[in-house]
């Protein structure tokens, strides 16, 4: 019987992994297109021009003047377009391969450059709203906070040149050089300090810099246009503010948009990684009371990938959380598993190696029904996937080709012979596919790994973390990861400092001898007065 119920779950199984293929290479075929790539990069192009000309559209301004400026624009937009893809091209290829991404970066340059016209058309429009005043409060900081916080600090740059491009295209002619001076400057200032926003007090702090930032250029091209400069300091003053004001409001509306970008694009920020973090998630709090020793192993586990994700530049944060949830699906079965067990007995000593392997197998799918379930970003759900990679569970091999040779296990093949399958001791995949899901990977093998050291000095230490590394690296686990051999070995030093300050050793405490042994009586003193009742701490009869 327990033979039928195995083959029919392998096939299930099976049946659900083919048909999880064919879907995810029909996603990627669609995703391959050319058109489809492109089609936001265009679309991009003719809404910022049509944006930008809005009035000639609507027949607010002469028509034999816009055409040719409109020709003239569409021709220096699209050798923006071109710089910016280039750019991201040579420092982040793999942004531009995905869709989502590129669609992104699209929604929030328009978001920037019709906030910036309207600024504008209402300066140009408003009596009471000067030009000069609606020029140094445009939303420079908006669209690369955004880039930063969702994205990456060259997709800030490339994004808020972009926009500043446009904006300075947007401007009467004598003010587009100093919008997009300083539009290209404080894209770099916020790229700088954007991509480690954790708090939300960050972002205020990062938008009051690149407004003040914004200031020094308003003084900077003040000083170059000191004879057509505004002489009165009240119109100085006001631009001043202007740049202050623009600042805190941009960073005001980009805590209010995280969230809706976020759920559109299916993107964590470190914001909402960090809400995720808190151990008191009804997930980790479950794995604490139902499966304590997963619990521990993966605080202890977190730990390791957060400093080795510190050391090569990676998402600590991303690699931390991940490592916390890596385990959740050990919840359906958590006494199948080694480190929940404690002092019962092992319920595999009772089944098959192959039906062990399939229990083991099963709590990366149980892990991600369960991150479903708690709607858990996609970012955690991918490393959930990815923590074994396609990876060998070697205790139940060994076991299952030990009891071959006593033909207790094993399948027939067509001349009656049998032997052990490889592939059913293999975990599904995918492989890790990013460098925080390596990281858990290793951390996690590694944290496993050292609670069976008998003797836990640095040098064992060393070989074991060598030795798991290299046999992840030699089995292939780590060929779609994109970690350099420089960026292992600092991996390796970090696993291995981590785990010598963990798994120290201390003194042992001297032993009291006299403790147990009867002490003598002490003779009685002769009180010079009636001592009256005894007290609390006085010896008893």
């Amino acid at each position: 019987m327990k033979e039928l119920v195995s083959k029919t779950r392998a096939r299930q199984t099976l049946k659900r992994e083919k048909r999880s293929t064919q879907m995810a290479s029909r996603k990627r075929h669609w995703k391959d297109r050319p058109s489809v790539r492109l089609l936001p990069v265009f679309s991009l192009w003719a809404v910022t021009l049509a944006i930008l000309h809005f009035e000639a559209m609507l027949g607010l301004s002469p028509a034999p003047q816009s055409f040719p400026v409109m020709a003239g624009n569409a021709v220096f937009l699209m050798a923006g377009l071109f710089a910016t893809g280039l750019f991201l091209k040579i420092v982040r290829p793999r942004l531009l391969d995905n869709p989502g991404s590129v669609l992104l970066l699209t929604a929030i340059a328009l978001l920037s450059i019709v906030s910036a016209k309207l600024l504008l058309y209402t300066g140009d429009t408003l009596p009471g709203f000067p030009p000069d005043v609606a020029a140094f409060s445009l939303p420079f900081v908006l669209a690369p906070m955004l880039a930063a916080t969702l994205l990456s600090a060259p997709a800030a740059v490339a994004v808020g040149g972009w926009s500043g491009l446009a904006m300075s295209m947007a401007a009467s002619p004598e003010r587009r050089f100093a919008i997009f001076a300083t539009a290209v400057a404080v894209a770099i200032v916020v790229a700088l300090f954007s991509r480690g926003i954790r708090k939300r007090a960050q972002a205020l702090k990062i938008g009051f810099l690149a407004g003040s930032f914004g200031v020094l250029c308003l003084l900077a091209l003040t000083t170059l246009n000191w004879p057509h400069a505004d002489p009165s300091i009240h119109g100085f003053l006001a631009q001043i503010l202007a740049c202050l004001a623009s600042g805190f409001v941009c960073a005001v509306a980009t805590l209010l948009l995280l969230p809706l970008f976020e759920a559109l694009f299916n993107i964590t920020s470190d914001i909402s990684l960090l809400e995720l973090s808190d151990l008191g998630h009804p997930l980790l709090q479950r794995l604490a009371l139902e499966a304590p020793g997963s619990y521990h192993h993966s605080l202890v586990a977190a730990l390791l990938a957060q400093a080795a994700a510190d050391e090569i530049g990676a998402n600590s944060l991303l690699a931390r959380t991940a490592m916390y949830f890596h385990d959740i699906g050990k919840l359906t079965k958590p006494d199948f598993f080694t480190e929940n067990i404690m002092h019962k007995s092992n319920p595999h000593d009772d089944i098959p190696p192959s039906m062990s392997a399939l229990v083991i197998i099963a709590h990366v799918k149980e892990g991600i029904s369960l991150a479903l379930l708690h709607k858990l970003p996609e970012s955690i759900r991918r490393i959930l996937r990815e923590h074994h990679g396609t990876s060998l569970i070697s205790y139940f091999h060994y076991k299952a080709k030990s009891q071959l040779e006593l033909g207790l296990e094993g399948k027939e093949n067509g001349n009656g012979k049998s032997y052990v399958n490889e592939n059913d001791f293999r975990y599904p995949g995918p492989k890790p596919s990013s460098r925080e899901s390596a990281l858990v990977c290793l951390a996690d093998a590694v944290e496993a790994a050292s609670r069976s050291m008998e003797k836990t000095t640095p040098a064992n230490i060393e070989g074991l973390v060598n030795d798991i590394v290299a046999m992840r690296i030699e089995d292939g686990q780590l060929d779609e990861s994109d970690l350099t051999l420089s960026e292992i070995a600092k991996i390796k030093r970090s696993f291995v400092f981590s785990l010598a300050n963990m798994l120290h050793g201390r003194t042992p405490y001297p032993k009291d001898e006299t403790r147990d042994k009867p002490s003598a009586k002490p003779a009685a003193a002769k009180p010079d007065k009636d001592p009256g009742p005894a007290s609390a701490t006085g010896p008893t009869p």
